[in-house]
Parts: structure tokens; sequence; C-alpha cells
């Protein structure tokens, strides 16, 4: 029944993630084709800095609250002793959020938007907070049913700009609004009236315990928010070094990316479980396959994911964002990037189950160290949105090739299983774009991927038996 149970949540979390996101797709789409476009880029820049700061202020804790709520005697107390923590540090974030954006830009109506949407980071924490006490006791349906009223919501607000043509200001005020009441409705259908603000605001929190909190999940502090920054910082450079409305290109594109990357996260969190078993109880052989198995399929899921975009993302870009054309390029270089991300999370992946996560931080850093080293200097050179595109692609490199090295010296893999990874992700990349000078772009997806598919799974009985396990056909792993 537990097994039962927890797929059930699962299938609530992944549920309450694509709904939201296919609702918030329309809301980006009817605003992008409503504003104009500096008014545009503005709000972008100032969501962008919400974003990032946001990151933060969760002070990573969310799967530590999720591991210590069975073990307390007094989880109302707990809860609402952890809700404050998270009002405090949305509090300090926002403050943070309003001064450094102050800081960096003289106009007014980011400034603005600024002090607006950043109102969201503290609400964003105590809905953060809810969502993982869900989890913790599965009932990912509650979360599922808040966050597609949300969305619907900020639909509907989209859809009314039809009617009723409103600023870029006044949607800002009308979203933070919408954030509150989604707010009330989490407190009230998730805490069962557990917490409310003025439990929230008697609760005893002292000192002493937010440092032992925080000292204790500082790597998860720095990786959570070090995956955010990572892209959000694009944004920052764009609206400095660029025009203003380069901005809502880049947002365009990083919504194609941000809907490809949510099947290799979510997956890589669900087979977590499974490789982490493997390792406990096969031994590291068995382990190993497995994980070459998952590796091979994450390399598929990437390459299908940039040809897919690389085929079909200009007629798709002209008929969802026509203000902005140019996305469809800055797209197909963005996607260069999923090449190499979900192996990458993947291997992420692999990393803590070795007990490596501080690695896995270090990493994190260096590889944004690079991609912030590498657009400066290219903005030294080349005004253009190309130089985001690049940087982001070469640091993922490199910090893939870190990964690798961790891999082989842990004995998780080999020099050869690696090489052979990168040769047929190159050698596949080059006959598509060599092809796609003189194939059809319907016809040279279908064969291409009919003839590579037929490929991998004759020549991988691993793929093969996968597939049969997964159509309920007997299977076994061994004789790979």
């Amino acid at each position: 029944m537990a097994g039962k149970g927890v797929l059930k949540n699962s299938i609530w979390g992944l549920a309450s993630q694509f709904g939201q996101q296919g609702l918030l797709i329309v809301f980006f789409v009817i605003v992008n084709c409503n504003f104009p476009k500096n008014d545009l880029g503005n709000y972008y820049v100032a969501n962008n800095f919400y974003q990032m700061m946001v990151s933060f202020s969760a002070l990573g804790l969310g799967q530590w609250f999720i591991r210590q709520l069975p073990d307390e005697t007094d989880q109302k107390g707990f809860l609402n002793r952890f809700l404050k923590i998270q009002i405090y540090s949305g509090v300090f974030f926002y403050i943070a959020n309003v001064a450094i954006t102050y800081f960096l830009y003289d106009d007014r109506m980011i400034l603005l938007l600024s002090v607006l949407i950043g109102l969201n980071i503290i609400f964003d924490n105590i809905i953060y907070t809810i969502r993982n006490l869900n989890i913790a006791q599965f009932e990912q349906n509650k979360t599922f049913t808040v966050l597609t009223i949300d969305s619907a919501l900020r639909v509907l607000l989209a859809v009314l700009i039809y009617v009723y043509p409103y600023s870029i200001i006044q949607m800002s005020v009308v979203l933070v609004l919408i954030r509150i009441f989604t707010l009330n409705l989490f407190l009230r259908i998730s805490t069962s009236g557990s917490a409310n603000f003025s439990s929230i605001f008697f609760s005893d929190v002292s000192w002493d315990y937010v440092k032992k909190l925080v000292f204790a999940n500082w790597p998860f502090i720095i990786v959570g928010s070090v995956s955010v920054i990572y892209w959000r910082i694009g944004n920052v450079f764009i609206s400095k070094y660029l025009p203003v409305f380069n901005v809502n290109i880049y947002e365009v594109s990083f919504k194609f990316f941000s809907v490809a990357e949510l099947i290799p996260v979510i997956v890589s969190s669900t087979i977590f479980a499974e490789l982490l078993r493997s390792y406990r109880e096969d031994g590291m052989e068995k382990f190993n396959k497995l994980y070459q198995l998952f590796f091979k399929l994450f390399l598929v899921y990437g390459f299908l994911s940039f040809t897919f975009i690389y085929s079909f993302v200009d007629p798709i870009v002209m008929a969802a964002f026509p203000k902005q054309p140019e996305a469809a390029y800055n797209t197909k270089e963005m996607f260069l990037t999923m090449l190499v991300f979900p192996t990458a999370i993947l291997q992420a992946n692999i990393l803590i189950i070795l007990k490596l996560e501080r690695k896995d931080m270090w990493l994190n850093v260096i590889s944004l160290f690079v991609n912030v080293g590498l657009a400066l200097s290219g903005f030294m050179f080349w005004r253009t949105l190309t130089v985001i595109n690049l940087s982001i692609f070469i640091s993922f490199i490199v910090f893939h090739l870190l990964q690798d090295y961790i891999l082989v010296k842990n004995k998780v893999a080999t020099v050869l299983e690696i090489a052979y990874g990168y040769i047929a992700v190159i050698a596949c990349f080059s006959a598509y774009v060599f092809l796609s000078g003189h194939l059809n772009n319907y016809m040279l997806f279908i064969l291409f991927w009919v003839v590579l598919l037929a490929a991998i799974i004759g020549t991988d009985k691993r793929i093969l038996n996968f597939i049969k396990e997964k159509t309920g056909r007997s299977v076994s792993l061994k004789g790979e």
C-alpha cells in the first residue's frame, strides 16, 4: 500500500507541474501579444530578480522539512515555527531584491515593478513550505487543486485585456492579489487549521535555532540558488548590454527550454530511489549498468528535444509570438544546451547517491563562474544574444566534463563509455544539421528518428528489455 501511495503522490505532483505549466504558457502567450516590447522587457527584468531572490529565500530547507516532519511530536508547533522562519527570510530577501534593483537600474518602471513583484518572495516562501507539507503527507492532490486555480485566475486576467485594456503595472498589482488569494487557499486546504497568520506570528523561534538549520543545510542552499541564478543571470546581462526588448526574446526562448527541461528533472527525481536502492543492494556492477541505461535514455531525450526545436520552432514562434520572430533562432541556440542538460541532471543525482553533494555544489559554483566569465568577456566584443546562449552551453559542457571525471574516479563510468557518449552526440548533431539543408523538416525528423531508434533498440538489449518491462512483458537486465 505504501508503494501505491508514493506512486499516487508522484502522479499528482506531475499533474500539478504540467497543468500549471500549460496554463502559464497560455498566460505568457497572451501577455506577449498585448504589451509594448519595452514594457514587457521591464517586467521581465523585475520578474527575473524576484525569481533569483526567491531561490535564496527558501534556504534550501524543503527536503529537510519533509524528512523532519514525521519525527516531530508537536507537528503543529513545528509547522508554525518553520513558516515563521520562511516569512522572516522572505522579508529579508524582499528588501535585498528592491535594494539591488535600485542600485542597478535608473528606470522608474523597473523599480516600481520590483517593489510590486518582489512581494511574491514572502508569499512564495509560505506556499513553498505548504507544498512540502503536502508532499510529506502524501496529499499532492491539494497542491494540484490550488495551483490549477491560481493558474486559471492568471489566464482569466490575461484574457481580460481583450475586454478591458490595462497597463503592465495594473497587471502586476492583480497578480500579487492572486498570489495572496492562493496563499490563503493553501492555508485553508492544506494545513487543516494547524497554521494561520496569527499562529505563525505568535510561534517562538530562536536565532540559534535558525542558525543551526542554515549551517546544517548550506550546501543545498547554494545548489538550489545557483541552479536558478545560472539561467536568470543572462537576463541581467541582456538588460545591461543590449536593448531591453532582447529580454523578451530571451524569455520566449527560455519558456520553450523550461518546458523541455521538466521531463528530465521530474524523471530524474523519480528514478533517484531506484538508483539509490541498486547502489545499496545490487553492488557496483549492476548499479553501473543501470546508470548506463538511464544515461542513454536521457541522452536520447536531450537530442530528441533539440531536433524537434531545430525543425519546428520557426512556425511555432510565428504563431504564438508574432512580435518576437527573432526568438526562433535564439531558441535553437539555447537548445544546444539540451544536448548535455538531461545527462548532467542524471549525473548530479549519482553524485548525491555517492554522498558527494559537496562536490556537486562546487561543480555548480564553478559552472556559474564559467558562465558569467564567458558572458562578460563575450559582451566586450559582441553585443548579441548568442553570447549568452554559448556561455551557458560551454559552461554546461565544463560542468558535464567535471562530473565525468568524478564518476570515472569513483568507477561508475569508464573513459571509453564517456567518449562514446560525446562521439555519438557530435555525430548525430552533425548529420541532422547537414541533412536539414537537403530534406523537408517533417520528412527529416520522422526518418531520422525511425532509423536512430531502430539502431539504438537493435544494438542495445538494455533498451529493448526496458521497453518490454514497461509494456508488461518479462524482462531481465542480465546479459547486457
